[in-house]
Formats: structure tokens, sequence, C-alpha cells
């Protein structure tokens, strides 16, 4: 590393360097020794590169000070010298400089058409105008920074107009919002009317968030409304809360909101709640499935009636073995039994309550009921028959 120290010490009184990465790309600008890395600085910005990557750095001046250099050395009426400098700097990138160059061309020479157009200048019946002048004698207005036509301009501020209304509006919806939740009778008859205003777009999103609300009432109120408006941006929150609501009565008021939607893949959205850890849910789940009568979900609907049969029967093993401890005798995996001695004693026990059972047993009713619905088939609690004829379904064959 110590050449390259040298010539970072070197190229600190030049001020413009040309450094040579390992790659072999060439890079111009400024050094700064950052330590184990530099800093390379352009007009256009800079860039920082690990010492281990540059090669070499050689001192070199920046085209910045080669343009300084050449426009100290011309004349002010040197027109051609000016014209060229403008040529140079624009093909360098340098775009002030070179927008320097052409207006003292203009200045020297006012009918100069390629300074006149590099400058930023066009002609408008044979008069040369400023881009702003131009675009004036066009009819044209400038807003928001921008050129456009007075009609543009006009439908733009409707538009913000129009934004600044919609926030009012949103505004008063959750203040309306607030005033159900009033004990006041005539605050909510008031507010239900006022929100009977305002569009329904605006009020959706509100809607929405207020469904968790802990008041029963609101939240009825926005069930039965976002059933109504039929926005699929509730269908999501209202399955969840036509299976889980904290209100068992308010359970139907969010079925019947998700039925008025009337969204074609209602169904699935159904799917994941068949994995719920309460027996209940699920079959609350279920049975909402089979009023949608969606084939699709039939395959879900299958693997949780495997997934209830396999559970009963893990349970119904375990009772099996307690079973035999309380008859003192257990069974070991070669077959072989052992019989306990009286002094150890075992009550008969069944590791589901009786409610846990039922509730299975209700489960695997609700999902063979179900399948049938949706199928129009009947193949009890086979699954491999049912496995048979979806994938003669999906195959085409049925």
């Amino acid at each position: 590393m110590k050449p390259l120290l040298i010539l970072l010490t070197a190229v600190a009184v030049a001020h413009a360097d040309e450094v040579e990465l390992t790659s072999g790309t060439v890079v111009e600008g400024k050094v700064e020794d950052l330590g184990d890395s530099i800093r390379v600085v352009k007009s256009a910005g800079s860039a920082v590169y690990p010492k281990s990557m540059v090669r070499k750095i050689t001192p070199k001046k920046t085209v910045e000070e080669l343009y300084e250099e050449r426009s100290s050395a011309l004349k002010d009426a040197d027109v051609d010298g000016h014209l060229q400098l403008a040529r140079w700097a624009a093909q360098q990138k340098l775009v002030k400089e070179a927008l320097v160059e052409f207006r003292k061309v203009v200045a020297l020479n006012p009918d100069h058409e390629e300074a006149r157009v590099a400058a930023g200048f066009q002609k408008v019946n044979g008069k040369w105008l400023t881009e702003d002048e131009a675009n004036q004698a066009r009819g044209l207005v400038k807003h928001k920074g921008k050129w456009m036509t007075p009609e543009q301009r006009d439908l733009d501020n409707a538009l913000e107009e129009q934004k600044e209304l919609d926030k009012a509006i949103v505004h008063e919806v959750g203040v309306q919002i607030g005033h159900l939740k009033s004990p006041v009778e005539k605050t909510r008859q008031d507010a239900v009317a006022a929100l009977a205003r305002i569009e329904d777009k605006h009020k959706v999103k509100a809607y929405i968030a207020a469904i968790p609300s802990p008041q029963r009432e609101l939240r009825k109120f926005v069930f039965q409304e976002l059933g109504r408006m039929k926005d699929v941006t509730a269908l999501r929150p209202l399955v969840r809360r036509s299976l889980w609501d904290e209100d068992e009565d308010l359970r139907p008021v969010a079925f019947r909101a998700v039925q008025d939607i009337g969204y074609p893949d209602t169904a699935l959205f159904y799917v994941p709640f068949l994995a719920e850890e309460s027996i209940s849910a699920r079959i609350r789940c279920v049975d909402a499935m089979a009023l949608f009568k969606d084939l699709r979900v039939a395959p879900a609907l299958l693997q949780a009636l495997e997934n209830n049969m396999d559970l009963t029967r893990q349970f119904d093993k375990e009772g099996e073995a307690m079973t035999q401890l309380a008859g003192r005798t257990i069974t070991m995996g070669d077959g072989s039994s052992i019989t306990l001695p009286r002094s150890v004693r075992f009550n008969k026990a069944d590791p589901l309550d009786k409610n846990s059972r039922s509730k299975l047993q209700q489960e695997k009713a609700s999902l063979i009921g179900t399948l049938g619905m949706i199928t129009g088939q009947n193949f009890g609690d086979d699954i491999a028959k049912w496995r048979a004829w979806l994938q003669s379904k999906k195959a085409g064959n049925g």
C-alpha cells in the first residue's frame, strides 16, 4: 500500500486524478484519502472505493479545471471560441458550463440558431423566445412548476379540491361513528342518519376499522352496512367475526353480511379456519362452507375429515391402554402381556371428556354432510373413496 499512499500525497496537491481500478476501469475526479479507502469526487457526485481495488492513481486535471483554463484564455468577443468551448463542455457533460458559453454566443450574435436552441430559446412566429415566453405564447400556464393547458390546470385544481373534500368527509365519518357509541339514543339515531347521507366509498375503511369495536351495537351496525355495501375488502374480517365474535348472537349477523357481499371465492376464506384448535369453531366453519357449495374446498374438507378420524383413533387407542391398566394387564410391543399386582389400582378412564368426544363426533358428521352437499356424493367416512372420486373429478372424468 506504500506506493498508493505516495500517490495520494501527490494528488492532494494537484486536486485532480485519474484512478485506475484493478478491474481496468478508469475513474476521473478529485481523490480524498479516507484511510482504508478513497473517495472520488466529481461534479455529478462521488464514489468510495477500497484501496485494495485501486491499481494506480495518476494526477490529472478535471474537466471542470480544464474548462476554467480554456474559458479564462478566451477573449470576451471571441464568438467562435465561446461556441467551440460550449460544444466541448456539452460533450464533457458540463451542462451548466455549456449553457454559460452558449449564452455568451447569443449575447454576441443574437441570431445564432445553434446557440439559441442550446441555450433553451424557441422560435415562435419568427421571434426567439425563452421557454417561459414560448409557452405563454402558446397559451400554456405554469402550474406547480410544470407547463400545461388551462384546462389541465383547472382539472388538477379540481382534483386537489376533491381530495380535501374527501379528507373532510372521512373525518366526518369518524366523528359520526364515535357518536354511534353514545348512550343517548337520539345521538345514535342522528349519527345513523348523517352516515346515510355520505357516499359508501367514504365509509368502507372506517367501518372495517370499527369491526373489532367492543361495543355490540356498533359492531352489529357495521356488519349490516358492510354487507349492504358488498365491499370485498370487508370479507376477511367478517368471515372471522362470523365464527369468532364474542357475542354469539352477532355471528349470524356477520355471516349474513358475508353472504350479502356475494363474492364467488367466499368459501376459500373459510379454509384456514378448518385448522382452528377449537372444535366448536371448526364445526361452525364447516357448516358455513356447506352453504356456498364450492367444490374447490372439498380437498380441504376431506383432509379435515381424515384429521378428525385420526385424532379420534388416537384417543381411542389411549383409552384402550388405560382400560388395560384398569384390568391389570399391559400388552407389550412383542405381543406378550404383563399382569400387574393387585396392590396397584387404576380406575377406568377416557382420555377425552364426554363433551369433547361428542364434539368430535359432531364435527365428523358435519364434515361428511358438507362434503355430500358440495359434491352430491355420499361415501360416509370412507377416505379412500372420497379421494378416488376427487381425483376422478380433477381428471375430468366425473
